[in-house]
């Protein structure tokens, strides 16, 4: 297992969006100097908070807005120190702040809405995994990533896996074919009965998706039903969108072989690329300009050195996979 590659949740990600955009991130290490990927910043703050609050079976611990204070203000402390000593080219104290702010009311919010979900006997928080992908019978890459948690519904006796997201936009419409947590579905039930989670003949029933919408709270007032109001006390016409969604997909066991046959295929053409033997192609589309390396892939159409020349000046090199925390976020 040691010689194989391993794949990881958000690399599989890249790769799907642009074979060339993985290619600059995962395989030549290339990240934006002085830049914080906001994003992925926030969402690795909310789950480690969401962590915190869901201890093993119904006991909770630090409130999550809590945790995500100290959490962020141990971050800002680092990476002004970092700023301050010339190892860092960015520092957006007002950004940070900002940020702090969103994530604490969105998180004292999802503890008003949901209590302490005492119907949720947690059986892991976190919890890594490392299993092989096979294709043909033929290992070929290793999947690693890490569960958000598995518990078990005391309501209906059901066992999900939890899938934490933040969204400035709740969809829930691709969810069904939502290759990241089908994945970590398609592997769970094996791993739970190996860690003892599940007994002889259990299954993980679904996958709950648990949205944090990025918004501050509204502070006009309500009426009876949860309408918001005006000022003369008549309904609001401009009635904001849910906050918080929790929403099951229930996957079938045809699907567990189409996503791992799926995880396959893609590791394969990985590797293909990797070796040589299939060219790094390009996904261009209109959401290009999005992309951190727009402006570095368009003097790469021009051909020659000007885009090498514009990845040293604009991109550190650093290792992809140092680190495996996982964001929530969804966009």
């Amino acid at each position: 297992m040691a010689d194989l590659p391993v794949v990881r949740t958000s690399e599989r990600t890249s790769f799907k969006r642009c074979p060339q955009a993985w290619w600059w991130a995962y395989r030549m290490g290339l990240q934006p100097r002085g830049e914080v990927q906001d994003a992925l910043w926030f969402g690795i703050g909310i789950h480690l908070a969401l962590a915190q609050w869901y201890g093993k079976g119904k006991r909770r611990g630090v409130h999550p807005a809590d945790a995500f204070e100290l959490w962020a203000e141990g971050e800002e402390r680092y990476i002004r120190a970092a700023y301050a000593s010339g190892d860092k080219e960015w520092y957006d104290e007002p950004k940070f702040e900002e940020a702090k702010e969103l994530g604490i009311a969105m998180l004292v919010g999802y503890v008003d809405r949901y209590g302490k979900d005492l119907n949720w006997n947690v059986l892991a928080i976190e919890h890594p995994f490392r299993v092989n992908v096979t294709r043909k019978g033929k290992p070929v890459a290793v999947f690693a990533s890490t569960w958000d948690g598995v518990y078990q519904d005391m309501d209906d006796g059901g066992i999900y896996l939890m899938e934490h997201k933040t969204a400035t936009q709740i969809n829930l419409a691709y969810l069904e074919l939502d290759d990241q947590a089908g994945a970590y579905w398609a592997v769970a039930t094996a791993v739970c009965q190996q860690r003892g989670w599940l007994k002889p003949g259990q299954k993980i029933s679904g996958i709950m998706y648990n949205f944090l919408r990025k918004s501050m709270p509204d502070d006009r007032p309500r009426n009876a039903e949860g309408a918001y109001l005006n000022q003369d006390g008549s309904v609001s016409k401009r009635q904001p969108p849910d906050k918080y969604v929790r929403h099951l997909v229930e996957r079938s066991p045809g699907e567990l072989k189409t996503q791992m046959e799926r995880l396959a295929d893609q590791v394969t053409i990985m590797n293909g690329m990797r070796a040589g033997t299939i060219p790094v192609t390009k996904n261009t589309t209109r959401e290009c300009g999005w992309c951190q390396f727009f402006e570095m892939c368009k003097l790469h159409e021009h051909g020659g050195r000007a885009w090498q020349e514009f990845a040293n000046s604009q991109f550190r090199v650093q290792d992809p996979y140092h680190d495996m925390r996982k964001s929530a976020s969804s966009g």
